[in-house]
């Protein structure tokens, strides 16, 4: 749990580096990846949320909070989101779980997907605002 809030922290302060270069804000006072450096990027990113999600460029931010909060939700255990934000072959993002299949399946074209591989989209498509 530790190594993910630790990446976690890493990606949001990457994230709130590469919004304050874009949308021409002062750069942030560096310092240790904790806590409180974690609340300050989430702090100023809620401040200028609406900015923020107004650049094409950094809605990646909405994928990434997704993702995470899959990953969280599995390390408690949970039972799977009954809607993933991953897209489906078709590229439709309609998977809803089916209790009864064990996969998400599409509400478009019916196609099966299991857990692993809509978490692995999921994380595939949020990874790449980060590169």
């Amino acid at each position: 749990m530790s190594d993910l809030l630790e990446a976690m922290t890493g990606e949001l302060v990457d994230f709130e580096d590469r919004a304050r270069t874009i949308t021409f804000a002062p750069e942030r006072l560096t310092g240790a990846r904790s806590a409180v450096a974690r609340s300050r990027s989430i702090a100023w990113l809620v401040e200028r949320l609406d900015s923020v999600l107004a650049r094409e460029e950094l809605t990646g931010l909405v994928e990434w909070s997704l993702a995470h909060r899959m990953k969280l939700e599995r390390l408690v255990g949970d039972e799977p989101p009954d809607w993933t934000p991953a897209r489906c072959r078709c590229g439709e993002r309609s998977l809803r779980w089916d209790v009864q299949a064990g996969f998400y399946v599409c509400g478009a074209c019916e196609a099966h997907v299991s857990e692993a591989e809509a978490t692995g989209r999921v994380d595939d498509e949020a990874g790449a605002w980060t590169r």
